[in-house]
């Protein structure tokens, strides 16, 4: 944790030393682009995802729809093929073919072609249709039989071995030129084609007497896919249970040969009976697809190059590209601009703390908004404001410290207490010849030699009680015994340092304001304690009390009452004396209810050794 912890902040004085423009500038550049890219990134993918989900399903459809074409045309065929088979024509001259002449063949010929022509006027594929007997005689009963499928004997006597063996059930084979054996080979070359052979059974006992070789153009049956693999750029083609290629939409495929790359053949295989699988060719970098004709016990593969299947994805990127490029320029442009709006209030700031720092405070900035920045300027003017309303206030209170400090060397007791006091001296000592004269004037002797020293300078607890005493005996005398007076000082306060004349002019004030004008018997209790570094006294008197207990803090003393007193210090002299070398945070707090008590609470910190004046007023101004 200590690592990382140190790490961070290595971290933060690496990116300290770079100024806030730039700082700012990469930021920005780093919190949007990486976003717009990543969510680019992820859109692409999932666009890429989606078209080449519907770029998949497109192609499955064509070819489902391609491969049920032919499905549907090869069923057609057959059930044609059946027909064919038991028309009376076919069955009677292949049953007594040797008697039949020319005549009569042509004849069958002719009831057949006219047959096949009422029937298949605009949906018919077949070239031709011949017959051979048992024999192997041939007859040729539809199409232009100049120019016949004339199969050499090897695949002829292979083909119709194959058609007697499954004895009435279709047999597919595809040819090219390369099987027949032709009069004129360069004749009508280019005709590939696919051949539908049978045995034909007798109808009444089922004895095979025969059999019909149906001929289909090839591109019969690639002219039900071409329009639609052309428009897709597919390669497709057609492969018996052999892998010999019945169909092919590249005419340089050699029909009725076998198809030589076995990886697409292992993948079909692997894909057959399954209608729609599809697998990627990465060394033919194209995906094939393999669709079943089971009427022909046949499969249709389609190989599609990746490149067409993200053709659509490469305008995509093409236009993200370009949209990512107009949204990095514009987030720089602005990147750049919001820049602008901080750096350049900072700078100002910079500028005006600098001139203030020089003295100038008068410098102020003016900003118009509602930014954080505004919201600082306008706590900097308001704080340069207050700083010289402080030191107006500095001088001011220097001022009138001097002037207590004056007050306080000059004080000395008043001409008229004086007077008073001596007034009681001869008074007692003309009723009483007793001893109580020395001790009042032992009182008065010391309360004056307090009353010289410095007003600023501390003693101890102990030396405070004990002027306090002095004055005490001073107004016990003059008051006749009229109260009491009750110490509950805390024995751990007595070494504590205050200042001097701090208790006795509150006493005075509630002997002068509380128990003189009372008419009964008054009690003054003084407490003092301390908590942590807080000291308190409280000075409570049972006099007359007072309605409002801010007016002993807050108003001025009349002449009058300031001469009746031991000296010039009021309370209000006090509080300001406390708050003036020991800080505002200490002062006095009035408590009172009229006609029953009146309660001062004294607030100190806690001074235990006596420090120079000087060290005081800068700790406590």
């Amino acid at each position: 944790m200590k690592r990382w912890k140190s790490f961070l902040n290595l971290y933060i004085l690496k990116l300290r030393t770079v100024n806030i423009f730039k700082r700012l500038f990469v930021m920005f550049i780093f919190v949007t682009l990486l976003p717009i890219t990543l969510y680019g990134i992820l859109l692409y993918n999932k666009s890429s995802d989606i078209i080449q989900e519907k770029v998949n399903l497109s192609i499955r459809e064509a070819l489902t729809q391609i491969s049920t074409r032919i499905n549907e045309k090869i069923e057609k065929v057959r059930n044609d093929s059946i027909e064919i088979s038991y028309l009376e024509e076919i069955q009677d001259v292949l049953i007594d073919y040797d008697n039949y002449n020319e005549r009569m063949k042509n004849g069958v010929k002719i009831a057949v072609t006219d047959k096949m022509s009422k029937k298949y006027v605009f949906d018919n594929i077949m070239s031709e249709i011949t017959l051979y007997t048992l024999a192997g005689e041939k007859l040729n009963v539809y199409g232009n039989s100049t120019f016949t499928v004339n199969l050499k004997p090897e695949y002829l006597n292979e083909f119709l071995s194959v058609c007697y063996s499954r004895n009435g059930a279709c047999v597919w084979k595809a040819i090219n030129h390369n099987y027949e054996d032709r009069i004129a080979p360069g004749v009508n070359i280019d005709k590939n084609k696919i051949l539908l052979g049978k045995s034909i059974k007798e109808k009444t006992d089922g004895k095979i007497i025969g059999y019909m070789v149906m001929a289909i153009d090839e591109d019969k049956i690639r002219n039900l896919y071409d329009k639609i693999s052309s428009s897709m750029n597919m390669q497709v083609f057609i492969i018996d249970t052999n892998d010999i290629i019945i169909s092919a939409t590249d005419l340089n495929t050699p029909i009725g040969e076998k198809y030589q790359n076995d990886t697409v053949l292992k993948k079909i295989r692997n894909s057959y009976p399954l209608a729609g699988d599809n697998f990627h060719l990465a060394e033919q970098n194209a995906m094939l697809y393999s669709f079943p004709i089971p009427q022909a016990d046949w499969k249709l593969a389609a190989l599609i190059p990746i490149t067409y299947l993200q053709s659509d994805l490469k305008i995509i990127m093409k236009n993200f590209l370009f949209i990512g490029v107009i949204v990095i320029i514009f987030c720089i442009i602005f990147t750049f601009a919001f820049s602008i709006t901080i750096i350049s209030p900072i700078n100002k700031m910079i500028t005006g703390i600098k001139s203030f720092e020089n003295g100038d405070f008068s410098s102020k900035f003016e900003e118009d908004g509602n930014d954080e920045l505004t919201i600082l300027a306008r706590q900097f003017n308001k704080m340069a404001e207050e700083i010289t309303q402080l030191l107006d206030n500095i001088k001011m209170n220097e001022r009138q410290k001097r002037k207590l400090e004056i007050q306080a060397l000059q004080a000395q007791i008043n001409p008229h207490f004086l007077a008073n006091t001596l007034n009681t001296v001869s008074f007692i000592a003309k009723l009483k010849n007793e001893t109580s004269i020395e001790t009042i004037i032992n009182a008065i002797i010391e309360l004056l030699r307090d009353s010289m020293k410095n007003d600023d300078s501390l003693h101890t607890v102990k030396e405070e009680i004990s002027l306090l005493k002095n004055y005490i005996i001073i107004q016990d005398y003059r008051l006749m015994g009229k109260f009491d007076v009750e110490f509950k000082v805390s024995p751990q306060v007595l070494d504590l340092l205050i200042p001097r004349f701090i208790l006795q002019p509150i006493v005075e004030n509630a002997i002068i304001h509380g128990i003189e004008p009372s008419s009964k018997r008054g009690l003054i209790t003084i407490t003092g304690t301390f908590d942590r570094d807080q000291l308190f006294f409280s000075i409570t008197d049972n006099g007359v009390g007072m309605e409002t207990e801010d007016l002993v803090l807050n108003s001025r003393e009349n002449p009058a009452e300031k001469k009746s007193r031991f000296s010039g210090l009021g309370v209000s002299n006090v509080n300001n004396r406390i708050k003036l070398m020991m800080g505002d945070q200490y002062g006095l707090k009035v408590s009172s209810e009229k006609g029953i008590f009146t309660t001062i609470l004294i607030n100190l910190p806690v001074i235990t050794k006596n420090p120079k004046l000087e060290s005081r007023e800068e700790r406590h101004v």
